[in-house]
């Protein structure tokens, strides 16, 4: 089943208080959820208030409205702050644990610079045990726009599109420097990019201005009149790189570096080569072909490398704890400023 929720309220506090009384049960088992999976990789019981102080910290000078609705979740939820500013912040506590973690999702878009048109479809994966803990929420905002984003219940964003012509994609990174000390939250960030003036420019100019000390992908789909741009944005503690469309306006991210110079300290192909396999496969797939989101999502049902496909399942010869699976497949039309989430993988939803 998928959760929808539509704040009615505008004013940042508010909003959050309004989502934390309304799901102040899925809140709370977030943050046990990342509480045991911090405790696992720590090797130790994990203390959430010191990362998610630091992590309040970083929001509070980056933006004094997602700082004020974290608060607002907070207070509505009956949590305290800093355990909201740790669930926010899981990848930079994931990362300071250095602690093997996997990536996660896979990314597709097909723009059409002669026009409006564009495909935007990613899988999201995910430790199976959070299989219940995502929804839908729409935020209207006082100047009429408004943002979709598909996240965790407290995480104040992730996969997005706005009303402006811009929607969002989050890939999972993984760099050498990542943990050091406590940058702004990825997952703040995208909110924050969702909740700009749907300036592709402008957001580019946000991430590239903003320290991060967990490397993610944002790969921007954007469309203006009658033209559509795309652009991976790989964000790592040393900078900013950005990918491009091949000439056949075909963009596939999964959870390597494909820039330099990150690419030259990038952990991910080393521990777990599954992105290399998921990202030159969906390319051989897609390559030079009319794409439709209903395609696209046909190409990612493969099961090819079996816990580390497009299309991931838990192998059940194994402890259930701990393992991944593609807890959704969500589709952008950025166009129409709307998002499809569909759960489970593509493999639940061909055509």
């Amino acid at each position: 089943m998928i959760r929808y929720f539509r704040s009615t309220e505008c004013e940042p506090a508010a909003r959050g208080r309004e989502f934390g009384a309304r799901h102040a049960a899925e809140i709370r088992r977030t943050v046990e959820l990342y509480r045991a999976l911090f405790t696992r990789a720590a090797g130790r019981d994990f203390d959430l208030c010191p990362f998610g102080s630091a992590a309040l910290e970083r929001v509070r000078a980056f933006s004094a409205t997602l700082h004020a609705e974290m608060f607002g979740l907070a207070e509505g939820a009956g949590l305290s702050p800093d355990q909201i500013g740790a669930i926010n912040a899981r990848t930079e506590i994931l990362a300071s644990l250095k602690a093997p973690a996997r990536g996660e999702c896979s990314t597709v878009v097909r723009i059409d610079p002669y026009s409006a048109t564009s495909v935007a479809v990613q899988t999201w994966d995910w430790y199976a045990e959070f299989a219940d803990q995502w929804l839908v929420w729409e935020i209207p905002r006082a100047d009429g726009s408004l943002v979709t984003t598909v996240t965790e219940f407290g995480i104040v964003g992730k996969v997005g599109i706005t009303n402006r012509g811009i929607g969002l994609h989050f890939n999972i990174l993984h760099h050498a420097r990542d943990g050091e000390g406590m940058g702004v939250p990825v997952h703040v960030l995208a909110r924050a990019v969702l909740d700009g003036n749907g300036d592709i420019n402008a957001a580019l100019q946000l991430i590239q201005r903003t320290a991060v000390s967990a490397s993610s992908c944002l790969t921007l789909v954007c469309v203006h009149g009658d033209a559509s741009a795309a652009v991976a944005a790989e964000i790592y503690p040393g900078g900013l790189g950005v990918a491009f469309p091949a000439e056949d306006g075909l963009l596939v991210h999964t959870n390597h570096f494909v820039t330099a110079p990150a690419c030259h300290h990038d952990t991910e192909p080393g521990q777990f080569p599954d992105t290399l396999v998921r990202h030159d496969l969906l390319i051989r797939r897609l390559r030079a072909r009319t794409l439709t989101s209903a395609n696209v999502i046909a190409a990612m049902n493969t099961h090819l490398g079996t816990i580390g496909a497009v299309c991931c399942h838990p192998d059940p010869a194994l402890p259930a704890i701990g393992q991944y699976a593609t807890l959704a497949t969500i589709v952008l039309d950025v166009a129409a400023g709307c998002l499809e989430a569909h759960p489970g993988g593509p493999c639940r939803h061909v055509a």
